[in-house]
């Protein structure tokens, strides 16, 4: 039982320190947030923030609509033109994509398998 009652007055001084630490702790915040102001930011910062990231959106989506419009009228008018000008090569170059599409698709199936 002696024991015991040590033990239980050991727990209590360790209960004591720990409240003491918690109240200088809680203490120190209070201080804290006494001495530094807080600024709150104004309104109109983040709305200019807002209408210039609105504008560097639309100037990219515009620069990426114009250079993929560019990139399709490229691909269209050289196949239209294989087409017409000079049809043999233009199946031969669409067996050859199209071989190339299902081997490829072949060889990433066979892996996804074997990978699982």
């Amino acid at each position: 039982m002696v024991n015991r009652k040590a033990l239980q007055l050991e727990q209590d001084h360790q209960d004591e320190k720990l409240f003491t630490a918690v109240k200088e702790i809680e203490d120190g915040l209070e201080t804290l947030e006494e001495t530094i102001p807080v600024y709150t930011p104004d309104l109109q910062f983040f709305e200019n923030l807002v209408a210039e990231q609105k504008q560097a959106m639309k100037r990219k989506l515009i620069k990426e609509l114009a250079i993929f419009t560019v990139a399709a009228l490229l691909i269209v008018t050289s196949v239209l033109f294989m087409l017409y000008q000079v049809p043999s090569v233009f199946f031969i170059l669409q067996g050859a994509v199209t071989i190339f599409i299902m081997a490829y698709s072949t060889v990433s199936f066979v892996k996804q398998v074997d990978g699982t």
